[in-house]
C-alpha cells in the first residue's frame, strides 16, 4: 500500500480551507446575467453568503447554486410562452471577474449559453440629459421569466388560495403594470417636455409618466397601472409608480399589495434602436426581497398598434356550462372583502 506524506495531506487541507472562501467571495454581489436560449434574456443574478453557504437569486427569486473551486452550477425555474413551469441547468466557470458557461433545459435537453459580469446597479449621479423615446417598440425579450420568488408567509397563504378564476386577464380586465408591461404586444411612446405617454396594445392601456416635477396626489383611487412620476438621470428615464390596485405579478397567483411600489429605469441602446427597461417591484408585505424584470424592445416604425380583441363572453359562458359560475362569483366577493 502506498503511503501518503502527512505533510502533503496537511498542506492540501490548508490550501482547500484557504481557497474555498476566497472562491465564494469572488462571486458574492450582483451580476448582470445574459442567457442565450431561444433568444437573448437579461436578468440580475445575486449571490450572497449566509452562515458560510452561498445562496443565489435571479431577479429576486431563489435558485439552486453551488460552487466548487472555479466551477459553478445553477438551476433556475422559468415559464415558457405557453405558461408551462420549466427549469434550466446552468454550468460554467468563474474566471477573471466574469462567469460564463452552457445551459440545458431539463424538459427537452435544448441547450444554450450564458454569461455574467459584475453589476453595480443604475447610476444616479448623472445630470439630466433627456433622450427621445418616441416611437413604436416591439418586445424582443421578457427577461429570464423567473417564476418562484422570495415569498413571505403572507404570500405563501395567498398563493395557496389562488385559483385560475382569480386571473383578471381571463375576463379581459387589465392584470396591471407588472404583467402588461412585459406582454409580447407592441407599445407606442409619445413624449414631450412634461410627460411621457405609453400606449399599450395590451388591453388598450394608456400610461402617463409625468416629468414636470409634481408629487404624488393624495385623492386619486388606485388603478391597475398606478400613478407614475419620472425624472432623468443622465439619459435614463427613472420612473416611480405608486397607487397600484392589488392584483397579481404572474398568472401563477403571486400577489401584489396595495402598498406596492414599482421603479423603472428606461434607456436606449444600439444607436437608439433598442429600448431597455429594468423594472423593480418593492412589496415587502409579500416578498422578502425586491423582484426585478429586465426587458427589451426593438424600434419598429412600420408596426401598427392593433385593436386588442378580447371578449369576456366565452369565459363566463364556459363557467356556466361547467357549473362553476357560482364559485366564481363567490371568489370575487371574497377578494373584494380582502381589499
Amino acid at each position: 500500500m502506498k503511503r501518503i506524506n502527512p505533510l502533503l495531506q496537511f498542506t492540501t487541507l490548508i490550501a482547500f480551507l484557504l481557497l474555498a472562501p476566497v472562491a465564494g467571495a469572488q462571486i458574492t454581489g450582483q451580476w448582470f446575467l445574459t442567457i442565450d436560449h431561444g433568444g437573448e434574456r437579461l436578468g440580475i443574478l445575486t449571490v450572497e453568503e449566509n452562515q458560510g453557504s452561498l445562496e443565489g437569486f435571479i431577479d429576486g427569486g431563489p435558485i439552486d447554486l453551488s460552487l466548487q473551486g472555479s466551477t459553478i452550477e445553477m438551476t433556475a425555474d422559468y415559464r415558457d410562452g405557453g405558461g408551462r413551469l420549466l427549469s434550466r441547468h446552468l454550468t460554467g466557470s468563474v474566471a477573471n471577474g466574469m462567469m460564463s458557461g452552457t445551459l440545458v433545459a431539463v424538459h427537452d435537453n435544448s441547450s444554450g449559453t450564458w454569461r455574467a459580469e459584475p453589476w453595480r446597479g443604475p447610476s444616479s449621479s448623472a445630470p439630466p440629459a433627456p433622450v427621445d423615446l418616441t416611437g413604436i417598440w416591439s418586445r424582443i425579450s421578457a427577461g429570464t421569466e423567473k417564476v418562484h420568488l422570495d415569498y413571505t408567509a403572507a404570500a405563501d397563504a395567498r398563493i395557496a388560495d389562488y385559483h385560475y378564476l382569480d386571473d383578471p386577464a381571463l375576463r379581459c380586465i387589465s392584470p396591471g403594470l407588472v404583467r402588461v408591461s412585459g406582454w409580447p404586444y407592441p407599445v407606442e411612446i409619445v413624449q414631450n417636455d412634461t410627460q411621457v405617454t405609453i400606449l399599450y396594445e395590451s388591453f388598450h392601456e394608456v400610461r402617463r409618466i409625468f416629468t414636470d416635477g409634481r408629487d404624488f396626489p393624495d385623492d386619486l383611487p388606485a388603478t391597475a397601472m398606478g400613478y407614475s412620476i419620472g425624472h432623468w438621470e443622465g439619459s435614463t428615464l427613472v420612473v416611480e409608480t405608486r397607487q397600484l390596485k392589488p392584483g397579481y405579478v404572474d398568472l401563477a397567483g403571486q400577489p401584489l399589495s396595495e402598498n406596492a411600489l414599482v421603479t423603472e429605469h428606461m434607456s436606449l441602446a444600439d444607436n437608439g434602436n433598442i429600448l431597455r427597461s429594468l423594472l423593480t417591484l418593492h412589496d415587502p408585505e409579500f416578498y422578502a426581497r425586491p423582484i426585478t424584470r429586465y426587458r427589451q424592445w426593438r424600434r419598429t416604425p412600420d408596426t401598427a398598434i392593433l385593436e386588442y380583441d378580447c371578449d369576456p363572453y366565452p369565459f363566463f359562458r364556459g363557467l356556466e356550462l361547467e357549473g362553476t359560475l357560482d364559485e366564481y362569483w363567490q371568489r370575487m366577493r371574497q377578494a373584494a372583502r380582502r381589499r
